[in-house]
């Protein structure tokens, strides 16, 4: 028996139950996708659209024929530029080659930040983690298409080129990732805290960078970046599609204006700027005190800087939280015990995906039955427990300290 096949079948059999789950979800999925070119990878549809209007000399903002509504072109002018190659082929051979480059570049993306991380995870399967994790990001931005996954693939070239001191690398490369959607420039400001002293030079140059690339927009194209600012002045999505910390207080605000609670609108936004002010203050105050006992460890600051983006981005779209895998990855393989059963239960519950309208086996009958789940998991957590009172108490011991960060985490 080959030595794979046999490690394999080696492994605890809840395990192999689940890698079987979810291969069977995977391959479902994909069936559908390649299947059903004119209803799924939507997000291609727009980027085709964009580059032939681009290269048409026409303006890529507007509705698209035969296409909802509200999914129309929200990048940049230039950006267009980028995918106007894409408008050569028919929308069909261009969702086909998009996703096999998504295939790829997510499989490069995995290895860059696998052996950054360089932490062995064994806590849930590979498989299912990655088709689960964070309500199935990964799964929702290959079904719509989005370019997130060669966002990711960027930024994490750069994360590796900053923790090889590799700072105008660095700088450049997080510029480039912020072309399509701006906001990852969110990440130069690691260059003000990874070393001994700030990095002002690449950080002002790569701020520099990005104000001309976005300025150009407008000197280039004027009427067009008139439309590109109203577009997204006007996107108002909150909840499944875009599960953001501003779209939760509005959710919050509307479900109290439901109790008759006279509270203006503006009341969800400062909410939210109490909120991300909070997680900016604590963020600083974790790394003051990092540096005072000298435990700086670049990697957990990146990492940890990947968490607060999502807390903080007034926008954060469901495949967006691709961005987390790796954070998600480090918990599982460095915390053990409680901890690491917590952060399971909050990291990998399915969702039922709606907005995809993809058939998924099992996966709504599980997020309905989550509190069996649960119950499930306590009793296997409780029959676990050593039978020795003392091994007990020393068991709980480390639970109680492996479990502060993530208690801290889940009040946030």
């Amino acid at each position: 028996m080959p030595t794979i096949l046999r490690r394999t079948l080696a492994r605890p059999r809840w395990q192999l139950a689940l890698e079987a789950w979810a291969a069977v979800v995977v391959l479902a999925a994909l069936w559908q996708i390649v299947g059903k070119l004119h209803l799924y990878q939507w997000d291609v549809t727009v980027y085709w659209w964009g580059g032939r209007a681009f290269a048409h000399g026409a303006s890529p903002y507007g509705p698209i024929p035969r296409q909802p509504e509200y999914l129309h072109f929200v990048y940049p002018p230039l950006v267009a530029a980028l995918f106007a190659p894409l408008s050569v082929l028919n929308v069909s051979a261009t969702k086909l080659l998009w996703l096999a480059l998504k295939l790829g570049a997510f499989v490069a993306t995995v290895r860059l930040w696998q052996r950054r991380i360089a932490e062995k995870q064994e806590t849930v399967p590979a498989l299912f983690y990655f088709t689960f994790a964070f309500g199935s990001a990964a799964l929702v931005d290959f079904t719509s298409g989005n370019i997130a996954i060669f966002e990711q693939l960027l930024l994490w070239m750069g994360f590796a080129a900053l923790l090889s001191r590799r700072w105008w690398t660095f700088a450049l490369l997080v510029v480039a990732a912020a072309q399509p959607k701006l906001t990852p420039v969110f990440f130069l400001g690691l260059l003000l805290v990874m070393d001994e002293r700030p990095r002002w030079g690449p950080f002002l140059g790569g701020a520099l960078l990005f104000a001309l690339s976005v300025g150009a927009n407008a000197i280039v194209f004027p009427r067009q970046s008139r439309e590109f600012l109203a577009g997204i002045s006007a996107l108002g999505e909150r909840g499944w599609g875009d599960p953001s910390s501003l779209g939760m207080m509005e959710d919050l605000v509307d479900q109290l204006r439901g109790l008759r609670l006279p509270l203006p609108a503006v009341t969800a936004h400062l909410l939210y700027l109490a909120a991300i002010a909070t997680v900016l203050a604590l963020t600083v105050r974790w790394w003051r005190a990092r540096r005072a006992i000298a435990k700086h460890d670049p990697l957990l600051t990146v990492l940890v800087t990947i968490a607060v983006y999502a807390l903080v981005m007034p926008r954060m779209k469901d495949y967006s939280y691709v961005a987390l895998l790796p954070v998600g990855w480090y918990v599982l393989a460095t915390r053990r015990e409680l901890g690491a059963s917590l952060v399971v239960l909050a990291v990998l519950v399915p969702r039922p995906l709606p907005q995809l309208k993809l058939w998924l086996p099992m996966v709504p009958q599980v997020y309905t039955y989550a509190p069996l789940i649960a119950a499930l998991v306590l009793w296997t957590m409780l029959t676990a427990m050593p039978a020795s009172s003392a091994e007990s108490r020393e068991t709980a011991a480390r639970d109680a300290e492996a479990l502060e960060p993530e208690l801290a985490v889940s009040a946030v």
